[in-house]
């Protein structure tokens, strides 16, 4: 249970309590959070969990996830309406929109939060020194963690590193290169305090800092904010951080990339930071429905076509809730498959992640005439196969052999056939461990990884001219990839080294992980990739279900300017301090 007390700005105060276990920060309703409670050692437990708890709200419900994921390369309008993200519709992604508005209120409100452990840690009696340092070393990450989401989101924003208790509206835009220092700042602070290994699930540690710190500097060091030393400090931290990952930080790469997000392993050895969940519903705000708010995890179905609109196919815990609000692009499907496979037949068997982090079949469940009359057949056996997603298109002595099948065909969707309804989906998110089909998750949400590491390295060291570093770390990843006995084909060499060469592995390996919209804009390649890569919007497409068309594509290749590579500011912000916080070039004022 939360409360908020509002200030002017929506910079605001976050009640929540804990008390610490092995197991989780586990909360309890507290009055609000004043001062003299923040310098108690409760008080300090409090505000700290307070702080982790606001993670919850600013990634993993709707909101946030489609704030981050839609409108790039990777995925394109759903099969339901949202917010104007997917296709930069004007009329929706402006400063009125409501999922800007709360993604800011979120973020601040979790600043704050962060500001009074931060400012009244030290004034505790009773807590250790070290206990004192580690708890301003978390908070000082997580705030990082904050402002560096907001800066790349909106630019210049208000900075405020002070604990605010009454409502003000004395709030204006703070330069980027301010806001960065701060980041910077607070990120280099922990490194010297905090610990090298979570003392419990979904603890900030040292090397979430390094991580964060050289993800920092990557993306700085094209902004106008840069640095001279921004690529050097990217490779440094993150080098530092491979380097100690095992005997350091109890860290490494999963031998199989199926293991990274199997349900179960949210806290395993890769994961540098996450969002944790569980099934009490006062921590979660888990909704039967799916409805959203109360930090739920609605990750498990963001990306879900309708596959319950298939023949003898209905909506199960298992296969989960078709929400659809993330759709993959023919550019993240076929990112998978190798120069060297030269036939349709080869395609994504050498780089396993497709197979491991896309669902492509499905099984029949029901064979009563379910989805409007459209279980066409009739011999279909539970348990036997009811769609599969080919990825290539079907030779006819192929399609011939499946209408051959004794148990009915099946259907087949191909390339030519897929649409927004039907085409393959990422899995990394599904929970079959839920009560029921539409209830949202309760797997703790991954945010950085060690894979995401290498590829940071690998990206500083390239713009730094050494190329076969680059190279090196890349091979790492890949290696790890690649189908047995095949490494040796999923190695690059130094001349296939570029930025567009890295974006397409950081999509291959991070796709749908709250990364790319972030990395379109850093490296300037939004508005090409979107015009590349997002098809047309076509209204009536043939699906793979005989008869049945549907919508496919996207409006945003038309629709995205260049000042798209910001978001609009909330226009409550602007309304409440009187103009003192500005809108973005190119939103309506």
């Amino acid at each position: 249970m939360k409360k908020i007390l509002l200030t002017g700005s929506a910079l605001a105060l976050l009640l929540a309590a804990s008390s610490c276990n092995k197991d989780t920060l586990e909360e309890t309703p507290r009055s609000i959070l004043v001062p003299s409670f923040l310098g108690t050692p409760e008080g300090i437990q409090v505000g700290l969990a307070g702080v982790y708890s606001g993670l919850r709200s600013a990634t993993a419900d709707q909101g946030g996830s489609i704030f981050i994921s839609q409108g790039t390369d990777e995925f394109m309008r759903g099969f339901a309406a949202t917010e104007g993200f997917e296709d930069y519709n004007a009329g929706t992604l402006n400063g009125t929109n409501g999922n800007v508005t709360n993604t800011w209120g979120a973020y601040y409100r979790t600043i704050n939060t962060a500001n009074g452990v931060i400012q009244y840690a030290s004034t505790a009696q009773g807590l250790s020194p070290t206990a004192v340092a580690q708890a301003i070393a978390e908070a000082k990450v997580l705030r990082a963690w904050h402002y560096f989401r907001l800066v790349r989101s909106f630019g210049d924003v208000p900075l405020t590193l002070t604990f605010v208790d009454q409502p003000t509206k004395d709030f204006t835009r703070a330069p980027i290169a301010d806001v960065y220092n701060a980041i910077v700042t607070d990120l280099n602070d922990a490194l010297g305090t905090i610990a090298n290994t979570a003392a419990q699930p979904g603890r900030v540690t040292r090397a979430t800092a390094l991580h964060i710190l050289a993800q920092v500097h990557l993306t700085r060091a094209t902004s106008t904010a840069k640095q001279g030393d921004d690529y050097a400090k990217a490779a440094q931290y993150s080098e530092e951080l491979i380097k100690d990952a095992a005997s350091k930080y109890g860290k490494g790469l999963e031998a199989d990339a199926a293991d990274v997000f199997k349900e179960g392993n949210e806290n395993g050895k890769e994961v540098l930071m996450n969002v944790q969940f569980n099934t009490d519903p006062t921590f979660t705000g888990i909704s039967d429905n799916g409805a959203g708010g109360a930090g739920q995890n609605q990750t498990n179905y963001l990306f879900r076509g309708r596959y319950d609109l298939l023949p003898n196919v209905e909506r199960s815990i298992v296969y989960g809730r078709p929400f659809g609000r993330l759709i993959s692009t023919p550019y993240l499907l076929d990112s998978y498959i190798l120069p060297t496979e030269t036939t349709p037949r080869q395609w994504r068997t050498t780089d396993t992640r497709y197979n491991k982090w896309f669902s492509t079949m499905w099984l029949v469940n029901n064979t009563t005439g379910i989805n409007g009359g459209r279980a066409f057949n009739s011999k279909a056996v539970v348990g036997d196969t009811a769609a599969w997603y080919a990825g290539r298109e079907l030779t006819a002595a192929e399609r011939a052999r499946i209408a051959a099948r004794p148990n009915g065909p099946y259907v087949v969707g191909t390339p030519s056939t897929y649409t927004t309804n039907f085409s393959p989906f990422i899995n990394k998110f599904d929970d079959a461990t839920r009560p029921a089909a539409n209830t949202s998750s309760d797997r703790p949400l991954i945010l950085h990884r060690l894979s995401e590491t290498y590829l940071i390295a690998a990206e500083a060291n390239m713009y730094l001219g050494d190329l076969n570093k680059a190279r090196d770390f890349i091979n790492v990843v890949r290696r790890r990839a690649a189908a047995p006995g095949r490494a040796t084909q999923m190695e690059i060499a130094t001349s296939q080294i570029n930025i567009d060469f890295i974006l397409d592995e950081r999509s291959r390996e991070l796709a749908g992980e709250q990364l790319r919209w972030y990395d379109l804009v850093r490296t300037g390649k939004l508005i090409e990739r979107v015009k590349k890569y997002v098809p047309p919007l076509v209204n009536s497409k043939p699906s793979p279900i005989p008869g049945v068309t549907d919508n496919y594509g996207s409006n945003a290749a038309a629709n995205i300017q260049p000042y798209h590579v910001l978001r609009p500011i909330p226009r409550q912000e602007i309304d409440r301090t009187s103009g003192k916080i500005t809108q973005n070039p190119g939103y309506p004022q």
